[in-house]
């Protein structure tokens, strides 16, 4: 289900959620319980951030040297 949810959100949105996830690590706000779980989220984060960048930077090669 977190893969899905992941999937739907926008680069912005993923790397504004893993800011997020950040800080409350840096301020120890995340109970120790919970950090195994964020840490799993904060991986499927970055997961999806590189492979919409892969995606967009296809779409932009596509664009600049379009395939006759």
């Amino acid at each position: 289900m977190l893969k899905k949810y992941l999937t739907n959100m926008t680069y912005e949105e993923s790397i504004k959620k893993l800011e997020v996830l950040a800080q409350q690590r840096e301020r120890g706000d995340l109970p120790i319980d919970a950090l195994a779980e964020k840490l799993r989220e904060a991986q499927e984060l970055i997961k999806t951030c590189r492979q919409q960048l892969l995606e967009a930077d296809e779409q932009v090669q596509n664009i600049l040297n379009p395939k006759e």
